[in-house]
């Protein structure tokens, strides 16, 4: 029969591979057409946009950036050095990836899940929705594409005067993920914000559709609402999406002609924008605009290969195209072993689904304290006698919020209990950023207690509280700004190898960083696997 020890080594084994299940599909259940800047994508929106930028101007010259502004161009959560250091540039840019994470950080999955399936909101990034069948679903995604864009166009002229100007430095609140801070409203030019919005759908159109040879007329747009649900039947449902198709550095013929296409169209409707003009002067170019790289062009569906488009031949031999491999792209991998797994690999697979899902959440920290409840129950004999005072050197390394951090602390061992003074450098990482920030220096008191295993082992337990100092600057807040530290450590373990030296070791050791709590709060908690030397 399966011990204790080995049915939960079953469940912790079940838990991880539903886990991975779960995160693979969720990875998969997200649309992508040109790419935006993350640690596994290339920057193509921000690229294309920057450009485009570049070749039609500014509105109005941009003012030497200040306060928060000047803190813009290193503190966001991708790598901005290769765009201008000027709050209308990083609102453009920030605009256009705004429709592919709607404020989530980059590897939120759940958030982004919802965010790129979501019904009614395709249109944004110019794809069908999913009951926008045949010729009429190309219309249908086409006027909703259209759409998108012409509402997006007149909030960025929110501003628009009698004498047919804009002002670019009208500000908007627009919530964006920031690296070690979380989701925070950034207050930007609301001119380049919209514009950018609308340029993210503009982009997408030469991804998410088949055109004719110039790039100027819609022969097809694509869908990816029921490829993510698997029920997409080609000649109703329209042309899947085709993630191959969004990497501006794929090389392939139908790149080039894609992305130069993209960087027009995206200097044409920048262009448009800086003209001055009254209201209906203004209509007058947003509707040539659209007629100019949105016009419909039927008679060509899955029946005639799209009119043999070239991208379709390209697609039909290239080994990551899902009209090559017949798969269905964003399909979860739980119901697919569930419903259609042959084999022993899709049976285990099934099996620990099932099992994964259907298992109730463990508090493992709950089991945690009530051990460490249970030992400090433990009669006072049971202590070691270890008093007097001593000095521990630490090195933890956290996986939750990546982190690493170097402590030093000293304190007084009594029978059964210990206190002291803790000292620690907290660099953090972002992995978005590719990049570690120098975080903050904690200071604090701490008190452990200790329970004997054997002669050379003992358990420990503790808390700790202090000051947290931020070591840098981040946008909203100055380097030395100061807030709390709390740290917990449940599970930590002792092992005396020489007279004098013990080797310590934390395997659920909890810290919270928490140097800000007004404003945009900066509270970074990370679960940490410490080794340390005791003296």
């Amino acid at each position: 029969m399966v011990g204790m020890h080995g049915w939960r080594g079953l469940w912790i084994v079940a838990r991880g591979v539903a886990a991975a299940v779960a995160l693979s599909a969720l990875l998969a259940g997200q649309a992508l057409a040109w790419q935006i800047d993350d640690p596994i994508h290339n920057a193509c929106h921000e690229r294309i946009s920057h450009e485009a930028l570049l070749q039609a101007g500014y509105v109005e010259p941009p003012r030497a950036p200040t306060g928060v502004d000047a803190q813009l161009h290193g503190g966001l959560q991708f790598d901005a050095s290769a765009y201008d250091n000027n709050v209308y540039a990083l609102s453009l840019v920030l605009g256009v990836r705004w429709p592919d994470l709607h404020g989530a950080p980059d590897f939120d999955f759940d958030d982004l899940a919802h965010v790129h399936n979501a019904r009614g909101g395709q249109g944004e990034h110019c794809l069908r929705d999913e009951l926008q069948e045949g010729v009429a679903g190309d219309l249908a995604a086409l006027r909703d594409c259209r759409a998108t864009i012409e509402a997006l166009y007149w909030q960025a002229l929110l501003t628009l005067d009698a004498a047919g100007g804009v002002a670019p430095d009208h500000r908007v609140l627009a919530t964006t993920n920031v690296p070690y801070m979380g989701r925070v409203e950034l207050q930007l030019s609301g001119y380049y914000w919209h514009a950018g919005r609308a340029l993210h759908a503009i982009q997408d159109s030469f991804t998410h559709t088949f055109r004719t040879p110039d790039q100027r007329k819609v022969l097809h747009v694509f869908n990816w609402s029921e490829q993510v649900r698997c029920t997409l039947e080609e000649g109703r449902d329209g042309h899947g999406h085709e993630s191959v198709l969004d990497d501006c550095e794929n090389d392939n013929p139908t790149t080039k002609p894609r992305y130069d296409a993209a960087v027009q169209a995206s200097k044409e409707f920048l262009a448009m924008l800086n003209k001055k003009g009254g209201k209906a002067e203004r209509m007058a170019r947003i509707q040539a605009f659209l007629d100019d790289w949105f016009t419909y062009q039927p008679g060509c569906d899955a029946s005639n290969a799209y009119c043999d488009h070239p991208t379709k031949a390209f697609l039909a031999t290239s080994p990551d195209s899902s009209a090559a491999t017949g798969m269905c792209e964003g399909c979860q991998a739980c119901p697919r072993a569930l419903e259609g797994g042959r084999g022993p690999v899709a049976l285990v697979v099934a099996a620990l689904c099932l099992l994964g899902l259907r298992l109730r959440r463990r508090g493992l920290a709950g089991l945690l304290l009530a051990a460490s409840l249970g030992l400090l129950s433990a009669p006072s004999s049971a202590w070691a006698a270890d008093t007097g005072l001593h000095a521990e050197v630490r090195a933890s390394f956290s996986v939750q919020n990546p982190a690493y951090a170097v402590q030093a602390s000293a304190g007084w061992a009594f029978q059964r209990f210990e206190v002291g003074l803790l000292a620690e450098l907290n660099p953090w990482m972002s992995v978005e950023r590719r990049a570690m920030s120098m975080g903050t220096t904690n200071l604090g008191a701490y008190a452990l207690v200790r329970h004997r295993l054997r002669p050379d082992l003992a358990w420990r337990a503790g808390l700790a509280y202090g000051v947290s100092i931020l070591n840098e600057d981040m946008i909203g807040t100055d380097a030395g700004t100061s807030g709390h530290y709390i740290g917990v450590r449940l599970l930590g373990l002792e092992w005396r190898f020489a007279d004098d030296l013990t080797l310590t070791v934390d395997g659920f050791d909890l810290a919270v960083a928490a140097p800000q709590m007004t404003g945009w709060p900066i509270v970074y908690a990370q679960q940490r696997f410490s080794i340390g030397m005791r003296y």
